[in-house]
């Protein structure tokens, strides 16, 4: 993982005493290193021993695993590795058992662990190495039949547990025939792999479910480094126990994904990093950018690689010690510029520190510290980054651009669980954020403001179309956000087809474009009362009064649907104490608080009196009823 700082002799001694002493904080820092198993165990152990209360920070995951091979040695090894990811992850590992037998016969046993998600690690080795050489239809059973159990433990776990399921594609036994024909042979063994590994991936595509791409690291390693054939004949690894880190990195960042705690913003430096040269001393005509020299060719490839991210959603931030005049001025001129102005969703070009502009980018952006990934070539800049900011991931890169790109994108920062039209879009959300705060300066009321944003709330039913975004909203929001509570793309489905749930997405639309969808309803009937289960909305559309408009609407649904009172809760969480005080800002009256500070709240449907902001509401659901 060679976008990790190497663990030097001083830093593992370091480790060492922060284990015994159980030095939370030192434990955190020092999990930003690359480790080896053992030191990654060592990190994980050391965490297991240490107090709840001071780990409030992390996000909590249960993790259930079936493994066909030994798999027991992962456990610590993840919880040392969720550090680095923000997460406190507790494992239970079923090695060598059938699913559907072993929750048969300990169904108690798993829901007292109560898991948060599923892995389904099955190595080669699980599967059949009979080849069908030049016989398509044979071929084709075969991958049929693979396909077909891994679909049949996927429905049964998804049925079972109701939890997310994660699947696995398969690296090739090196111990089969390795020959080049294979690759066009039908029927060969790397044929059948391949096949079976196309449609574990569709399979998991079609249901929502998040993949781990194991055949692809073990590409990135190599197919006899990823395996260890020692291991496997005397203890039935599925893979080498030196590239349990790098297993265990790639599962934490899908379980990321799951908790909200994706990457979505990629932090860039200009000079040396965007393109070769000092611009501010060599002029826009002498840096070194583009075709004709490896150096430009380079610097090209890390503005296309960047290019490339923001089609797939993720905000691309500069953070220059710079003139701003004179960086902007090469940004537009430079004619070997790939990344343009309007690629930017914000920048900090100015002769503070990268830290401190990091902050800024933060707090303007309305997101957490630990969804930025910063890229610079200074080594002091970065260290000064991760001793202020550990949760933002810096990184290490070589002293050679040329050998930048494979550490990064073999680093997958920007994992996630798809792509939606509204990703691919985000940037140019953000930045007609920037036209309408510009805009705000020239009224005197905030109320003015508004109305001049001819704002349109479109309220409709969650449904297939809208199913993927409705579950990434979830999964992504954490300030603006009154339960946490998580639901994957399978279970926004059950919560479609419930006749008893009230659902809603929520898009805006205003006089500067379409916000995309911004805010998420989840409420249950009760006997007398309209019971608000989830809610949730993006900080994006912070003080457009969106929440009063969406109160008025779930009041007129609880009128529709007989109700007398409307209730919410408020579950309190580390990132989320910014709604702590959003039911009685509404007027919601206090009836119940519990020891970890979680609130219940009711409102009178009767003595309602509606907000009535300046939002135009279309509203599908009510024309259904």
């Amino acid at each position: 993982m060679r976008w990790l700082p190497n663990a030097t002799a001083p830093v593992v001694e370091e480790a060492r005493n922060a284990a015994e002493t159980v030095d939370i904080g030192q434990l955190l820092r020092l999990s930003h290193y690359e480790w080896d198993a053992a030191g990654a165990r060592r990190l994980g152990r050391a965490i297991r021993k240490a107090d709840g209360a001071k780990l409030a920070d992390l996000v909590p995951v249960k993790l259930l695993m079936f493994a066909n091979g030994t798999a027991e040695h992962l456990g610590d090894i993840l919880t040392g590795t969720g550090l680095r990811h923000g997460l406190l992850i507790s494992s239970l590992i079923i090695e060598y058992e059938n699913p559907v037998a072993f929750l048969a016969r300990e169904r108690q046993r798993v829901d007292d662990f109560g898991p948060d998600v599923v892995v389904v690690n099955y190595d080669c080795h699980a599967f059949s190495s009979s080849t069908a050489l030049a016989d398509k239809a044979a071929a084709e059973n075969l991958v049929d039949r693979s396909v077909a159990r891994i679909r049949s433990i996927q429905e049964m776990l998804s049925a079972e547990l109701g939890k997310p399921v994660i699947l696995q594609t398969i690296s090739p036994d090196p111990a089969e025939s390795r020959m080049h024909v294979d690759r066009v042979l039908v029927g060969s063994y790397k044929d059948v792999v391949h096949r079976t590994n196309s449609g574990i991936a569709d399979l998991a595509g079609a249901t929502g479910g998040l993949l781990l791409d194991v055949a692809s690291l073990a590409e990135d390693v190599g197919l006899d480094s990823w395996h260890s054939a020692r291991y496997r004949a005397m203890a039935k690894y599925g893979f080498a126990p030196d590239v349990s880190p790098l297993y265990a990195e790639h599962l934490c960042r899908l379980l990321a994904v799951l908790r909200g705690k994706s990457k979505r913003v990629l932090v860039l430096d200009l000079d040396n990093t965007l393109w070769g040269g000092i611009v501010g001393d060599d002029g826009v005509e002498n840096l070194a950018l583009g075709p004709g020299s490896p150096v430009g060719e380079a610097h090209l490839a890390i503005q296309l690689m960047a290019k490339s991210l923001r089609e797939r959603g993720v905000l691309i931030c500069l953070s220059s010690k710079n003139d701003e005049a004179v960086a902007l001025n090469a940004i537009r001129s430079h004619p070997e510029m790939a990344l343009a102005e309007t690629d930017i969703a914000m920048f900090q070009i100015n002769w503070q520190d990268k830290a401190a502009n990091i902050e800024a980018l933060s707090k303007s952006l309305n997101l957490g510290l630990d969804s930025f990934v910063f890229v610079d070539d200074n080594p002091a800049e970065r260290a000064i980054v991760r001793m202020a900011f550990p949760q933002v991931s810096v990184p290490e890169l070589p002293k050679d651009v040329t050998e930048w790109l494979p550490v990064l994108q073999s680093a997958r920062f920007f994992e996630s669980a798809g792509l939606t039209a509204e990703d691919k879009q985000r940037a140019g959300y953000y930045q007609a954020e920037s036209r309408r705060a510009a805009q705000l300066k020239d009224f005197a009321g905030h109320d003015d403001y508004l109305k001049s944003l001819d704002m349109v709330m479109d309220i409709t039913p969650f449904d297939a179309t809208g199913r993927k975004r409705i579950s990434q909203l979830v999964s992504k929001s954490n300030q603006f956000n009154l339960t946490t509570i998580r639901y994957s793309e399978a279970e926004v489905a059950q919560l479609e087809a419930d006749p008893s749930m009230l659902t809603a997405q929520i898009r805006l639309v205003d006089s500067f474009g379409d916000n995309g969808m911004i805010c998420v309803v989840v409420a249950r009937d009760g006997e007398e009362h309209l019971e608000i289960a989830e809610w949730l909305m993006s900080c994006r559309v912070l003080g457009r009064r969106v929440e009063e408009a969406t109160l008025d609407w779930l009041v007129r649904q609880a009128k529709l649907r007989g109700k007398a009172f409307v209730t919410g809760r408020f579950i309190p969480t580390a990132k989320n104490m910014m709604v702590k005080n959003h039911y009685e800002r509404l007027g919601f009256s206090l009836v119940d608080e519990d020891s970890a500070g979680a609130t219940t709240w009711v409102l009178e449907v009767a003595a309602y009196s509606e907000y009535a902001p300046p939002i135009l509401i279309k509203d599908s659901i009510s024309e259904q009823r």
